[in-house]
């Protein structure tokens, strides 16, 4: 169990990269988001809550290896970029733009992100990068409303 937790909370080791790891993590949840999930109102939202729950619960376990919050743990990256993917458009210049806001949100950690950091085990882990997704997914849909 620890093993796939392990493994799943590190993309199959895309956390391992030898730098920006959380940036190689988000890019790859990119390219799973636009290559490999059907478009769908209804689809598309469950697999990023089920995606939430398998990186609280997979990022928790491996901190135990990895350190609270370690930089090999990126299956919150993973979870925070699909919700700031979640139900935009498809197009190469909305992926780019979510993903580059994404980055930042998730580096500045906005009130209250910081403070869910805070959070014990897997949730500490994911909920900074929730926020960030909110918030990303929130400013795209308004840049492309006001554009």
């Amino acid at each position: 169990m620890r093993r796939a937790a392990q493994i799943l909370a590190t993309l199959f080791y895309v956390g391992h990269a030898p730098f920006v790891p959380a940036s190689f993590g988000a890019g790859a949840a990119l390219l799973i988001y636009w290559f490999l999930l059907p478009e769908s109102p209804v689809f598309e939202p469950l697999v990023a809550a089920a995606l939430v729950a398998l990186a609280v619960l997979s990022s928790g376990v491996a901190e135990a290896r990895y350190g609270r919050d370690g930089k090999q743990i990126v299956i919150d990256e993973v979870a925070g970029m699909f919700v700031s993917l979640l139900l935009l458009p498809r197009s190469s210049v909305v992926f780019l733009a979510a993903f580059v806001a994404f980055r930042v949100l998730d580096v500045l950690k906005p009130f209250p992100a910081g403070r869910a950091q805070r959070l014990p085990g897997g949730w500490g882990v994911v909920a900074d990068d929730i926020f960030a997704g909110l918030y990303t997914n929130i400013f795209i849909r308004l840049v492309l409303l006001l554009g």
